[in-house]
């Protein structure tokens, strides 16, 4: 391989990693908003600044 091709494959590389990182970036947003608004249909917003507090499968705190 000449040392061309090797760097536009490099190149390549890092353009693909960049665009991953950024779809990566806005799932994570999209997962928190899902979440988020689930919380608030069901009655209890999730504030978000505030961690959840912990409950066990019938709801109750521990």
């Amino acid at each position: 391989m000449t040392d061309k091709l090797v760097e536009r494959l490099v190149l390549a590389i890092e353009a693909q990693q960049a665009t991953i990182a950024q779809q990566a970036e806005q799932i994570g947003l999209l997962v928190q908003s899902v979440a988020m608004l689930l919380g608030e249909e069901v009655g209890t917003p999730v504030a978000e600044d505030a961690a959840a507090p912990r409950t066990d499968m019938d709801g109750n705190p521990y």
